[in-house]
């Protein structure tokens, strides 16, 4: 599992850092590019005025006229220097000083431009080879650079500080972004609650289009599982239904039979007739299959309860719960417990039938119900051994049984324990725990 914002920034990081890098290095090259062309157009004009100083004298030498010549190459190690190679004549800069110049060989019309390190200087050297008075003139002229690459240095600095806090801008711009659009995807989980406890579906109108193809996947796979639970349960009911008439015609048929062989066929048919009524009963307890919704007790107790007064009409059922109760358990499993639970009391009680849920959080958080009735209850043997052996025995003791092995399962799917115990109303009290799920 991964998150889905995580994966966008970290690759909107990579992607912004690996575009800002080469921004950032053809930022440089170009400003060096610009910079070494910049001055090599100066160091071109000044090779120029250096030409036009030029004076032959009468007796075959050369001299420069200092006066139009800039001050610079008059200080001594100034960064500016040229010198002038004219057959075995060579003219210096002052700025020169005790600086050996390797003059290049060119030919007439010939430049070069080369960049050297000379001590804790970089020049920057133009070089050139003109005819003047008949004669090859070679001039080499050198700007140190090393001010001008620092300043690029910081440039570049403060280019890296504002690219790096557009980074940042972009992360957090991205990052709102998307906050706000996956904000509807943050109510689905409320929209899926609320379709557990309450059966809404979810309105696709308030998605993403994005994901309405996961909306509608869901509506299928639910609709289609309640529909598979739902005609497992009416073909239970339908089975017993017709097994009803077959029973009959039995029925008719021992009556003619000798009384040994009547009572032995009887036990046969009141354990198929008991079965066929449990079926029937749980079909009218759960009704419609809702799988994967919560218990909503104000909803789904009140008409359970009405079934169990129908089938049991002189029978009164008092409820206590808290209003707005929710219980996170399946629906349809909590619906056939308390069902079953309501149906043994009612089958053994006198008149008054008493349930109770609460939720409690010591020692165990969880949800307890208590079913108990005023009927004649258990003997203490009998109840020991509900306790001790389990509830898949209790069909075989007189009185009580009906669907509480039924009951033990589902208690045991979530990890809850069913006990049973003296109702003080004189009948039996079942109590049932169930741990919120984590």
């Amino acid at each position: 599992m991964y998150s889905l914002k995580g994966y966008l920034t970290r690759n909107l990081l990579i992607t912004l850092s690996f575009a800002m890098v080469l921004l950032l290095y053809f930022l440089y090259q170009g400003i060096q590019v610009l910079t070494q062309d910049f001055v090599a157009s100066r160091l071109q004009h000044d090779a120029d005025s250096l030409i036009s100083a030029l004076n032959h004298n009468p007796d075959g030498t050369w001299t420069l006229t200092t006066d139009r010549l800039p001050n610079v190459y008059h200080r001594v190690n100034s960064g500016h220097y040229f010198a002038i190679q004219i057959g075995k004549q060579t003219l210096r800069s002052r700025s020169l000083f005790d600086h050996n110049v390797n003059m290049p060989k060119l030919i007439a019309g010939e430049q070069h431009q080369a960049t050297e390190f000379v001590g804790k200087e970089h020049w920057l050297m133009f070089s050139q080879a003109v005819i003047k008075d008949d004669q090859l003139v070679t001039l080499w002229v050198t700007e140190d650079i090393s001010e001008l690459e620092q300043t690029q240095v910081k440039f570049l600095a403060f280019a890296s500080a504002a690219v790096l806090l557009t980074i940042l801008i972009l992360l957090m711009a991205q990052y709102q972004l998307l906050k706000r659009g996956f904000k509807p995807l943050e109510q689905m989980p409320e929209a899926i609650r609320q379709m557990r406890t309450q059966g809404q579906e979810i309105n696709p109108d308030q998605m993403p289009s994005e994901i309405i193809p996961l909306i509608e996947e869901i509506d299928r796979l639910v609709n289609q599982l309640g529909q598979r639970v739902q005609r497992s349960r009416n073909a239970l009911g339908n089975l017993a239904h017709e097994m009803k008439r077959p029973l009959q015609g039995l029925q008719s048929y021992l009556e003619s039979l000798p009384p040994e062989q009547r009572n032995e066929c009887s036990k046969v048919l009141a354990n198929l007739h008991h079965i066929i009524e449990r079926e029937l009963k749980r079909t009218k307890i759960v009704g419609l299959s809702t799988p994967g919704r919560y218990t909503v007790l104000d909803d789904d107790l009140a008409p359970l309860i009405q079934v169990m007064q129908r089938i049991y009409p002189d029978r009164i059922i008092h409820s206590h719960y808290t209003s707005g109760l929710v219980m996170p358990f399946d629906r349809d499993d909590l619906l056939e417990l308390l069902g079953n639970l309501l149906d043994n009391a009612c089958k053994h009680s006198r008149k008054n039938i008493e349930i109770r849920i609460q939720q409690q959080s010591i020692p165990t958080s969880g949800y307890e119900i208590i079913v108990s009735d005023d009927g004649e209850g258990v003997s203490d043997a009998a109840l020991s051994i509900i306790i001790e052996r389990g509830i898949r025995l209790d069909e075989s003791i007189q009185g009580h049984g009906l669907g509480l092995s039924i009951c033990k399962d589902i208690v045991d799917s979530y990890q809850g324990e069913l006990r049973f115990k003296h109702a003080e109303q004189g009948g039996l009290e079942a109590r049932v725990f169930l741990p919120i799920p984590t």
